[in-house]
């Protein structure tokens, strides 16, 4: 939110802007303008969300090679001229070229191409990423006790994967605000059986929209002896735990992050906003990644859980994470590209002279 500049230029302070989605969806945004004078958004009617148009290949945007429309943040996907997310998100791109510096959870080589293109367009950009590493390197240990998720753990996640065997387990979580049909959940619940996987699934209380998250008793008995269901659980000790093989995701980018910074591939099923772009990235462009359809069947999550953990594609996937898990760790040692940048924020951007 940019709103917190008005006060910091009544002040006369320096304000670093901290976008907590990646750099590729902060591109998206930045291109909605060109979107919209080039006619392909707003959509002209109901039609375009089944006539192809979605898919449309979109090859003009810096580093993002090939992206089609329906890969990019999703609230261009709308038939409504008067959107209220539209030109709210035209402003905030707008607003952010006042800010002193822009931070992005995120590291240099994972997006180099889109970081390179909007250091040319905005106020100095610094990647201080994956977050979760860079604070592991700090000596204040009054730092630890702070978390960023929503819910309650349930520590007797860990216990559960320390009796699994390696690289075994199927993490599945889909965030803390994406939400499904009861429809979709059984699709996703039998999927899950079928696959012979084992797998630990957090399911929140409301994940289900207007009811509650109820799964079929033949599901539950057919599945208790490889299963763990929690309504949340300690996320990046979870993916960094050797029991976890592979990860079933809504893609929003803390937990694109932290299975990258931990070596796990993924199957996305994105829900809304820069979701789509998290997983487009995934699956294209690191290699760490498969993508279900938004419209879930049982027959299709079966299928790609079983390539992810056991097939040729999913041993592919995981190599590649593991390669980007070592890029991450690199840049955020002490001769890393995030902690210096981390260094160079502090020191030349926020302790520089006040202005009047």
């Amino acid at each position: 939110m940019t709103f917190t500049l008005d006060a910091a230029e009544a002040i006369g302070v320096p304000e670093v802007l901290i976008w907590t989605a990646s750099a590729c969806s902060f591109m998206g945004y930045v291109q909605y303008r060109s979107l919209i004078d080039k006619g392909l958004t707003p959509l002209k009617d109901a039609n375009y969300f089944t006539n192809g148009c979605l898919d449309t290949t979109i090859d003009w945007i810096p580093g993002m090679r090939n992206i089609r429309l329906r890969d990019l943040p999703t609230f261009i996907q709308t038939t409504d001229p008067d959107d209220l997310m539209i030109p709210f998100c035209l402003r905030e791109v707008e607003r952010a070229k006042r800010a002193s510096a822009i931070v992005f959870n995120t590291f240099d080589r994972l997006e180099h191409e889109v970081l390179d293109a909007l250091k040319a367009m905005f106020p100095p950009i610094y990647t201080l990423g994956p977050l979760h590493l860079l604070t592991k390197q700090l000596s204040d240990n009054n730092t630890r006790p702070f978390k960023s998720n929503l819910w309650k753990e349930e520590p007797g996640c860990i216990e559960w994967l320390d009796s699994k065997q390696p690289s075994s387990v199927v993490y599945v979580n889909f965030g803390s605000i994406t939400v499904m049909s009861p429809a979709q959940l059984v699709e996703f619940a039998w999927g899950l059986a079928n696959s012979g996987q084992a797998f630990l699934w957090v399911i929140r209380p409301d994940l289900v929209v207007g009811d509650a998250a109820m799964l079929p008793p033949d599901f539950l008995a057919a599945t208790r002896e490889r299963s763990l269901l929690a309504s949340w659980c300690p996320q990046e000790r979870v993916l960094s735990h050797s029991a976890v093989g592979g990860f079933l995701t809504h893609s929003g980018w803390n937990s694109t992050i932290e299975s990258i910074a931990a070596g796990v591939p993924v199957v996305c099923w994105p829900f809304f906003g820069d979701q789509q772009t998290n997983c487009w990235y995934s699956c294209q462009e690191w290699g760490i990644g498969m993508e279900i359809d938004s419209n879930v069947k049982r027959n299709e999550v079966e299928r790609q859980v079983k390539e992810l953990m056991e097939g040729e594609k999913g041993k592919h996937m995981k190599r590649k994470a593991m390669k980007w898990k070592e890029m991450a760790r690199e840049a955020t040692r002490p001769s890393g590209s995030s902690f210096l940048n981390l260094d160079e924020v502090i020191n030349k951007v926020l302790l520089s002279p006040k202005r009047d």
